[in-house]
């Protein structure tokens, strides 16, 4: 028998419990199974889960029902994940190879957001035969943060967790991830509710930022992490995804990056009145500019 977690926001998402060689934890669901649609492998950032997926999710099986098979697994220390040890993204993308191998998810569409980019990353530079395309969301640079001046004090975050201080984690990821006034903003489900949600998952991370001097946690993973080199090569087609009003990344960093892929192979769509949050912010808007720029593939 298969057990149905019912703990999502959108009633087209459903969550489901995975144990795999490496860790266990859930994957979100939503649309049809993979060996009966094209699918789309969401990899949520640090500071969430893969609810942060959900409204994407629920827009792609409103606009487009039938067509895709959406999955987000949930981190390790994140949400609902085993609370294992960061030891760099590599963690992170063995994790996710291992819950496709343990899903039987043959190949997908790889989308990753903020941190969840440098996992993504890896998967289609290092197991290219798994992956269909790459989609690039407010992503962490293929050059990780070691020489990106982010505005984020990881230290302040994490004691606001640890201390249970529900009140000062929601102000400051809300000022960083999304922005200000009511969202999303495409007439999705009222804001303050989804938003609430949404933040639950960031008291669950365990052990934030951790210890970075150690090369532990989700903070050394992204400042250690640099596939730059490895860009110019790739052969899969890129998005670039990201609003114009990013609080976390600034405009001049998203040029630089954008530099570093084969012109041939990638576009950037900008949208605007979003901050780091696009796929939260505008979900409409993401899942049809997805799907046109998988339905060029």
């Amino acid at each position: 028998m298969i057990t149905i977690w019912d703990d999502t926001f959108y009633d087209s998402v459903r969550v489901f419990p995975v144990k795999t060689p490496r860790l266990s934890t859930v994957y979100r669901h939503c649309g049809r199974d993979w060996q009966d649609a094209e699918s789309i492998f969401f990899i949520h950032g640090s500071l969430s889960s893969g609810r942060w997926w959900e409204p994407a999710m629920a827009a792609f099986d409103e606009l487009m029902p039938g067509k895709y098979a959406c999955y987000a697994p949930d981190l390790r220390s994140h949400g609902q994940a085993d609370p294992l040890p960061v030891q760099g993204m590599e963690s992170f993308t063995l994790d996710c190879l291992a819950v496709m191998d343990t899903i039987g998810l043959k190949k997908a569409h790889i989308v990753g957001w903020s941190m969840g980019a440098g996992p993504a990353m890896q998967l289609v530079f290092d197991h290219p035969d798994r992956c269909l395309s790459l989609t690039l969301v407010s992503p962490l640079p293929p050059f990780g943060t070691g020489e990106a001046n982010l505005p984020l004090n990881r230290e302040n975050i994490g004691q606001a967790i640890r201390q249970g201080n529900f009140e000062a984690v929601t102000r400051i990821i809300r000022a960083s991830n999304l922005r200000s006034g009511r969202f999303p903003l495409d007439n999705s489900p009222p804001g303050n509710a989804l938003f609430y949600y949404l933040l639950q998952s960031a008291m669950q991370i365990e052990n934030y930022p951790g210890d970075e001097a150690n090369g532990e946690g989700d903070s050394a993973a992204m400042h250690l992490f640099n596939m730059a080199d490895r860009c110019a090569g790739i052969d899969l087609p890129v998005l670039s995804v990201h609003g114009d009003e990013d609080a976390i990344i600034p405009n001049e960093l998203f040029a630089r990056m954008s530099n570093l892929w084969p012109t041939e192979k990638f576009r950037e769509v900008v949208f605007k009145s979003a901050s780091h949050s696009p796929m939260v912010e505008q979900p409409r808007r993401f899942a049809i500019i997805l799907d046109e720029f998988f339905s060029t593939i």
